[in-house]
């Protein structure tokens, strides 16, 4: 097991060893091929991804973000708003990714709201990144 996967990542990181550890075995990994879509614009918000090997491009109407690699996450947006996905991610590399479903992710949320605060910290990078006026 790598270390990103053991971890997974900073939002995981937060929770009881034993907590990550059943979140991580019962999670459901995929594997997506150079320059396949993960997920599209418009789309509905099923899953949390968090990436444990290869390299993801998110892409928004405002521009592409830096490639997100292993420990890194995306898709919260669309499940905490209960929306459809904001933007498209592609895979850049060969894509390995913990697909955590959307009930899932809600709920630990909820049982576990210290989750947040390392998700905030992304969001807000990310909203920075986007952000067409930063100097």
């Amino acid at each position: 097991m790598t270390a990103p996967e053991a971890a997974g990542g900073p939002i995981l990181a937060v929770l009881k060893e034993k907590d990550r550890e059943e979140i991580l075995r019962d999670a459901r990994r995929r594997t997506f091929a150079p320059g396949e879509v993960v997920v599209r614009e418009g789309d509905s918000s099923l899953n949390l991804f968090i990436v444990l090997s290869g390299h993801a491009r998110l892409q928004h109407a405002e521009g592409a973000m830096p490639d997100m690699g292993p420990g890194t996450f995306f898709g919260e947006l669309g499940i905490i708003e209960q929306h459809p996905r904001t933007a498209t991610v592609v895979a850049v590399d060969e894509l390995t990714c913990l697909l955590l479903p959307a009930w899932e992710f809600r709920s630990l949320l909820d049982e576990h709201p210290e989750m947040a605060v390392p998700m905030l910290r992304v969001l807000i990078a990310r909203l920075h990144g986007l952000s067409p006026h930063e100097h």
